[in-house]
């Protein structure tokens, strides 16, 4: 079982899911800079989704850089969306604190595909042969 949300992991409380589905409709600023934009469920982003009784919602990122200067975006983003929900009555989004380290294995397989695919054709219209495959 992967240690963060994920596109495909199955939620016994369907108001989970259904903040994960607002969750993938966040895209990942630094991604939107590129040609291929990725959300941030996608992106292996978030840590965690927690929600009470009350409906009061917990949203833990694990961001690429502790020093990312778009978590206030995104978070502003997050609230705006999940607030929407039936039965949310607040939002609140953090950054994970825990030391853990983002890295691309936290992608989905599909985003990891691509990304490895976008490489291969960027490399190839330029005329390089990637390091791990000359010999």
């Amino acid at each position: 079982m992967a240690s963060h949300i994920t596109p495909e992991q199955a939620f016994e409380d369907e108001r989970k899911a259904a903040i994960r589905a607002e969750l993938s409709n966040v895209l990942d600023p630094c991604s939107c800079a590129s040609d291929h934009p990725i959300n941030i469920v996608d992106f292996g982003l978030v840590e965690e989704i927690e929600i009470d009784d009350h409906g009061h919602v917990g949203v833990t990122l694990l961001l690429t850089s502790q020093r990312c200067t778009y978590f206030i975006d995104m978070s502003d983003e997050i609230v705006e969306r999940v607030s929407q929900l039936p039965a949310v009555e607040s939002v609140d989004v953090h950054q994970s604190t825990e030391g853990k380290i983002w890295t691309p294995d936290r992608m989905s397989e599909t985003e990891r595909a691509a990304r490895r695919e976008r490489f291969h054709e960027r490399m190839e219209s330029a005329g390089i042969t990637p390091h791990a495959e000359r010999s």
